[in-house]
């Protein structure tokens, strides 16, 4: 068997484990739920959402963290553009005047995907070694930042479809979009009242006069 069959192989017996394990609810008992056709576990856990509570203490400071990860965000956004932007525009140029670079490691198609063990400069093990440590820095931010809002948090997990290929952190939705309503209707509700006591003020002026 070549590696296609294998890949093929491996991918139909997880797919048929999932979807009998799914079909007698057995996921469902320890609180894993799939998506998608491949499909992915989504694996949640309680475990740890009290030490949110703990870490969202400083309020102030995660504020300002989160108004500076906006600014990098649009930042690195227009960095990735540009970058992006530039690599095409030299290409272009060297298929125009035909000086194409040579083949090799350096521009080869595996190393154009920053896939560990398959990027020839980026090592499995250090490769999954940072995968782990963003994920678990960057859904913990949101589980966080959740928490200094008074937001509560459901769960956290990992995503996983034969490897773990990401994080999750679930807020409570009728919170979060919940607290947007409020405001809404707050600031509604308010300024109609100062609306009547405007009405109010000028009948009773009318009167006098």
């Amino acid at each position: 068997m070549n590696g296609t069959s294998i890949a093929l192989s491996i991918f139909l017996l997880y797919w048929l484990a999932v979807s009998v394990l799914d079909r007698k609810g057995i996921l469902e008992k320890y609180n894993i739920s799939t998506f998608g056709p491949l499909p992915i576990l989504m694996i949640r856990t309680t475990k740890g959402l009290k030490l949110l509570d703990v870490l969202a203490r400083p309020k102030s400071y995660w504020r300002i963290f989160a108004n500076l990860g906006i600014l990098l965000m649009f930042a690195g956004m227009i960095a990735m553009f540009l970058v992006i932007a530039i690599s095409d525009l030299g290409l272009y140029t060297s298929f125009l005047s035909g000086n194409m670079p040579d083949p090799g490691k350096y521009n080869s198609p595996r190393n154009i995907f920053l896939i560990p063990g398959l990027n020839e400069f980026i090592p499995l093990t250090w490769g999954a070694i940072a995968l782990i440590v963003t994920l678990v820095v960057h859904e913990f931010s949101h589980a966080i930042l959740c928490r200094v809002e008074g937001i509560r948090v459901k769960s956290m997990g990992i995503l996983y479809a034969l490897v773990p290929i990401g994080g999750f952190a679930e807020p409570d939705d009728e919170q979060l979009f919940g607290t947007q309503e409020k405001n809404r209707k707050r600031t509604s509700a308010d300024s109609h009242n100062r609306g009547n006591r405007r009405m109010g003020k000028r009948r009773k002026n009318k009167a006098r006069n």
